[in-house]
C-alpha cells in the first residue's frame, strides 16, 4: 500500500468507537491478541464474543480472564507461552495449545500451505502516530507487525503509555482496518501513589511504594486500577523485581566462568535464567553484544556500566536487538526508553537460526523444570505433561548457539524443586513428558552443584556428567537407576 497524500485524512477516516471497531469481527473470526494487550482491548473483545455464535481467539501469554472462562463459543487457542494467569484454563482444557515457535511461525501462511490459518483479524495497542503518519508498537512488540502485515484486519487502540522504542516496529496508519482514541488514558502515578497510601493494606504499603517507585509507565498501566490491592510478592514477579536466592548466586557463579569475552548472549526469561544478569554472572566479560529474545532484570543496566557495547557482533552491531524488551525492569526500561541503541524486530526475522547462528560466540542461557540423564530438556511441562508454560523461544535461541561453531547452548536449573524433595535431574522423564530441547542438541547444563559438559559424550558420560550436578542427597538412586538403564558408569 503506498502512503502518498495526507495521511490525517486516512487516519481520521479509520478512528472509530470501541464499538464501531470490534464490529468488523465477523461470525467464526480467528482474532489474535498479544502480550500485554491493553486490559480495555481485551474486555471489548469479550463484548463481542458474547454477541456472536462463534469466535475463535489465538493468544500469546493471555490475560484475559472471561474470554477464557467455562462455556466458551469458540476454540480458544494460547500460542508460545501459557503464563500463570491462563494455567487453570489449560488445566481445565478450556483453552489448548498451539506447538509454535517464532522462527516457524509464519512458515506455513508465507508458504502458501494449504493447512495454514492465519488470524482474520489482530487487536492491538498502538502508540500516536508521529508526523510522517506512522504508528509503532514500543518496546514490548512480538508479534504484533508480523502480524499486522499477514492479517486482513488490524485494529489498533492508541495508548499514551508505551514505551517508545527503535528497530523495524513503524507501520503506517493506512495500514490499519479501525483506530481507537481516547480509551486509554496516561497512567496517574500520584493517584495509585494515593490508593496506595489510604486503601492497600497498612502492612503492604511502604513496599507497593518502594515498588511503584521502581517500575515504568506501561508496568503500572497494566495494573492501574488495582494496583493497591496486589500482594507486593506478585508486584515483583510482574515488574522483573525477583530477589537472587541463593541457589541462583550459586548457579550465577558456575555460569560465569563460561561467558567469554566478546560473546553475543541470549537470556531467557524464565527463572533462574533471568536472575542470571542481577546476580552477576556477566559483571567480569567485556564487549558482550545482545541478540535476544526478550530482556531480564539489569540488562540494560550492565549496557550503561559499559560490559555490553556490541563492538564484536556478527549481526546487527553497536545494537542490542531482542523481539520485546519484556522483562527487564523499571530502571532498564527507563534506560532503553527510546533509546538508539536498543532495537527490536519480528520474531520470525530475528530469531530465526539462519540468521541468529551467525552471531560471533553465541551463547544461549535458558531455564529448565527438569532434565534427565540423556540430557533430554524439558521446559513447558511437570509431572508427565501437565503444561505450565509453552517453549517460548528457546528452541530458536538454543538452536541457534548450538549452530554456531563457537556458539554455546545453555542450560541452567536449580538440582531440586519443592523444598528440596524432588530432584530436577532425573533419570528418565515420567511417560507423557515433553521435551523441549532433545538429547543430540544439549550442550551445557549448569546448577548450582557445578557444570555438564555433555557435547560429544556417549550416554553413560551424559549420565555421569549429570548426576555431579544433582543434589548430593539424590546422587545415589540416580546413579543406581542409571546403572540399571545403561550400565555401570565408572564413577
Amino acid at each position: 500500500m503506498t502512503h502518498s497524500g495526507d495521511w490525517r485524512e486516512a487516519y481520521k477516516e479509520r478512528l472509530c468507537s470501541v464499538e464501531e471497531a470490534m464490529a468488523l469481527i465477523g461470525e467464526g473470526d480467528l482474532v489474535t491478541m498479544g502480550v500485554l494487550t491493553p486490559g480495555q482491548l481485551g474486555a471489548a473483545l469479550a463484548d463481542r464474543a458474547e454477541q456472536l455464535n462463534r469466535l475463535d481467539v489465538r493468544a500469546l501469554a493471555p490475560t484475559e480472564p472471561r474470554l477464557f472462562g467455562p462455556g466458551q463459543n469458540g476454540e480458544r487457542e494460547i500460542e508460545l507461552f501459557i503464563g500463570e494467569p491462563l494455567r487453570a484454563a489449560h488445566d481445565a482444557k478450556i483453552a489448548t495449545y498451539l506447538p509454535n515457535t517464532f522462527m516457524l511461525g509464519m512458515k506455513a501462511h508465507d508458504a502458501g500451505r494449504e493447512e495454514a490459518r492465519l488470524p482474520d483479524v489482530q487487536i492491538t495497542s498502538v502508540s500516536e502516530p508521529n508526523e510522517q503518519g506512522y504508528v509503532q508498537f514500543g518496546v514490548h512488540m512480538w508479534t504484533r507487525k508480523s502480524y499486522t502485515k499477514r492479517c486482513a484486519k488490524t485494529i489498533g487502540m492508541i495508548d499514551p503509555n508505551i514505551t517508545p522504542g527503535h528497530g523495524d516496529l513503524w507501520v503506517h496508519v493506512s495500514e490499519f482496518a479501525a483506530l481507537i482514541e481516547g480509551v486509554i488514558a496516561p497512567v496517574n502515578v500520584d493517584a495509585v501513589r494515593e490508593r496506595v497510601e489510604t486503601q492497600a493494606p497498612e502492612e503492604n504499603r511502604a513496599e507497593l511504594l518502594e515498588l511503584l517507585g521502581m517500575a515504568s509507565l506501561d508496568q503500572i498501566a497494566l495494573a492501574e486500577g488495582m494496583y493497591h490491592m496486589l500482594p507486593p510478592k506478585i508486584v515483583r514477579q510482574a515488574f522483573g523485581l525477583a530477589e537472587v536466592d541463593d541457589e541462583a548466586q550459586a548457579i550465577a557463579h558456575n555460569l560465569a566462568p563460561l561467558i567469554r569475552d566478546g560473546d553475543t548472549i541470549q537470556v531467557g526469561v524464565g527463572t533462574p535464567s533471568a536472575l542470571m544478569f542481577k546476580a552477576g554472572a556477566f559483571d567480569n566479560a567485556h564487549h558482550l553484544g545482545v541478540h535476544t529474545e526478550l530482556g531480564s532484570p539489569g540488562l540494560a543496566q550492565l549496557w550503561a556500566r559499559g560490559n555490553i557495547d556490541n563492538s564484536r557482533k556478527t549481526i546487527h552491531k553497536d545494537r542490542c536487538v531482542a523481539v520485546a524488551w519484556t522483562g527487564c525492569d523499571g530502571v532498564d526500561l527507563g534506560i532503553i526508553r527510546d533509546n538508539p541503541a536498543f532495537e527490536v524486530y519480528d520474531p520470525n526475522y530475528l530469531l530465526n537460526p539462519a540468521l541468529m547462528s551467525q552471531n560471533s560466540q553465541m551463547t544461549s542461557i535458558n531455564s529448565a523444570v527438569a532434565v534427565d540423564l540423556l540430557g533430554q530438556i524439558a521446559s513447558e511441562d511437570r509431572y508427565g505433561g501437565q503444561m505450565i508454560n509453552g517453549t517460548g523461544g528457546q528452541p530458536d535461541t538454543h538452536i541457534s548457539a548450538a549452530l554456531c561453531p563457537d556458539g554455546r547452548a545453555i542450560t541452567v536449573l536449580r538440582s531440586t524443586a519443592l523444598e528440596g524433595s524432588l530432584s530436577k535431574i532425573v533419570a528418565k522423564h515420567e511417560a507423557g513428558t515433553l521435551v523441549t530441547i532433545p538429547r543430540y542438541l544439549a550442550d551445557t547444563i549448569v546448577t548450582e552443584y557445578g557444570v555438564a559438559r555433555l557435547l560429544d559424550k556417549n550416554h553413560r558420560q551424559r549420565a555421569a556428567e549429570l548426576i555431579s550436578v544433582a543434589h548430593p542427597d539424590f546422587r545415589g538412586e540416580l546413579q543406581k537407576q542409571a546403572s540399571e538403564l545403561w550400565g555401570e558408569l565408572g564413577i
